[in-house]
């Protein structure tokens, strides 16, 4: 295995003091120009790379930028990583990756980790099992800059950028209660979590506006949001006495699986039953017929967010800031 080459190996190439290196690969005015472009010219010759962890802890902070999201492979939570990426990137930042894979105390541990590389910031989206957000204190003791995004632990004040998902399914519902739909059913999961709880809020309030009566039986709370739990649901609710006309799904995945069920059973879709996702991934207009959703804004979620963070970092803002984002609906052939 190849030897990573330290400070003091260029050190003892030179036959110079190691704190002297280490002054020059700072780039510090104390060491003279010929010294410093000798140990460079030594560096380079040996492949030396900086330990940026270890900068972190003599700096007390470092130019890595933390991200915790609940699952890598959710079209919402992949592309947003991608998107800050870019903006890190360019502003001279580097991103770690964290997925808690919805798991509460997998979430715990890895904030525990994360405090021990001196991060400049940390972007959280919460498990869907977190109740209680207080392992985020140890950030927050650690003057380490935290915004949350998308899921937000309510027991915790930091600054957060979510965006209207009570409006989102409001306005979702009302455009199925125009094409003439009247029995319109939710197919969710986790409701103690804002983003879901806030849908589920929605969804009545467009039904009691439009003097429809909120039926039970038309909301079905699933383990997850992924296509076979979206397949199960709308078993379920086919299986009803009075089936639905229209299905709203929190995810794109949940949808598709409604859409895969239904077309097994032969039933048409807008005619019979409309459905309308979350999201606006790929697999939208991959499917047939192609899924009308309430899309996520996410390029603004991630400039937010960005932003926000950078404010923290920088000193520009001491004060929680919250920012809300519209979303949209996007029309297509299942409504």
């Amino acid at each position: 295995m190849k030897k990573y080459v330290t400070i003091k190996d260029i050190a003892k190439e030179l036959n110079i003091h190691h704190t002297t290196v280490s002054r020059a690969l700072r780039n510090s005015a104390s060491v003279s120009k010929k010294t410093n472009d000798l140990i460079w010219e030594k560096a380079t010759e040996l492949g030396y790379k900086p330990n940026l962890i270890a900068q972190g802890f003599r700096n007390n902070s470092s130019n890595t930028i933390g991200i915790l999201v609940p699952d890598l492979q959710h079209y919402l939570f992949s592309k947003f990583i991608s998107e800050f990426s870019n903006l890190a990137h360019q502003s001279g930042y580097s991103v770690m990756v964290f997925q808690s894979s919805d798991n509460y105390e997998i979430e715990k541990e890895i904030v525990n980790i994360l405090i021990n590389y001196r991060l400049a910031g940390l972007i959280c989206s919460i498990s869907k099992e977190t109740r209680n957000g207080e392992h985020f204190n140890l950030l927050k003791e650690r003057d380490i800059p935290l915004v949350f995004f998308d899921r937000i632990p309510e027991d915790i004040a930091s600054s957060q950028v979510v965006v209207n998902n009570f409006q989102g399914a409001y306005d979702a519902v009302n455009l199925m209660i125009r094409k003439g739909k009247k029995r319109i059913a939710l197919i969710s999961t986790s409701s103690h979590i804002n983003v879901f709880r806030d849908r589920l809020k929605g969804y009545k309030q467009a039904l009691e506006d439009n003097h429809l009566i909120f039926d039970e039986a038309l909301f079905i709370e699933q383990p997850s949001h992924c296509m076979d739990d979206g397949y199960e649901a709308a078993e379920k609710l086919m299986d009803l006495a009075e089936t639905p006309d229209g299905i709203l799904a929190v995810s794109d995945d949940a949808a598709i699986g409604v859409i895969k069920y239904l077309k097994k059973r032969m039933i048409r879709i807008p005619e019979d039953i409309s459905v309308v996702g979350f999201d606006n991934g790929p697999m939208c207009i991959a499917c047939d017929p192609e899924l009308t959703v309430v899309s996520q804004p996410i390029l603004k979620l991630t400039l937010g967010c960005f932003e926000l963070l950078m404010n923290q970092i920088k000193g520009s803002s001491s004060h929680f800031e919250k920012r809300t984002i519209e979303g949209e609906i996007i029309l297509r052939e299942s409504t």
